[in-house]
């Protein structure tokens, strides 16, 4: 079974125009992603596969396929080791 990329309850995060600020409580850490980021960011809402969210890079942003599902799966992979994002079953 693919595996979903998840906000972790231990987070909040707000979007002030394209950037987002994400405060992590259990760390009480903050992250400013940039806007390539915050748009990842808004779609790891568990009903979304990295490569869901690639596809729609590819469409927002001049990038091909290959690169984006690389770029973000490792973005992924690093909040998930930051503890912001966790990976879960799909919440379709």
């Amino acid at each position: 079974m693919k595996r979903f990329p998840i906000k972790s309850k231990s987070t909040a995060s707000k979007v002030l125009s394209d950037e987002a600020i994400v405060v992590n409580f259990q760390e009480s850490f903050f992250y400013n992603l940039n806007p390539v980021g915050t748009f990842i960011w808004e779609r790891c809402d568990g009903r979304h596969s990295v490569e869901e969210i690639a596809a729609s890079l590819t469409e927002e942003y001049q990038v091909d396929m290959e690169t984006a599902t690389r770029d973000c799966r490792k973005f992924i992979d690093e909040l998930v080791e930051q503890g912001i994002l966790q990976w879960g079953e799909p919440l379709r």
